[in-house]
């Protein structure tokens, strides 16, 4: 129940608040829930709406997603070397 109403304030605050709130939001996600995987879908809606078109190698939307899809698995990885969440 928890985690639904995270996501629900999560999904208004995408379209209701500044792009850096729903960025904070989605982090403070991952270390309260576990596979967060709204944090992926967070990182591509904020990236569709907040973008600027420019032509430029970095700045094609398949390594936006490489890169929030590898910043996932990194805080994922490092998850488990916290003292909270070791068992």
């Amino acid at each position: 129940m928890k985690r639904a109403i995270f996501d629900i304030i999560l999904l208004a605050s995408l379209f209701l608040l500044p792009w850096w709130t729903s960025a904070l939001l989605a982090c403070i996600g991952i270390f309260l829930f576990v596979q967060f995987y709204e944090f992926l879908a967070v990182g591509i809606v904020v990236y569709s709406l907040y973008v600027i078109p420019q032509h430029g190698f970095i700045t094609k939307p398949i390594w936006f997603a490489i890169v929030l899809s590898f910043t996932y698995v990194g805080i994922q990885v490092l998850r488990r070397y916290l003292i909270l969440y070791q068992s």
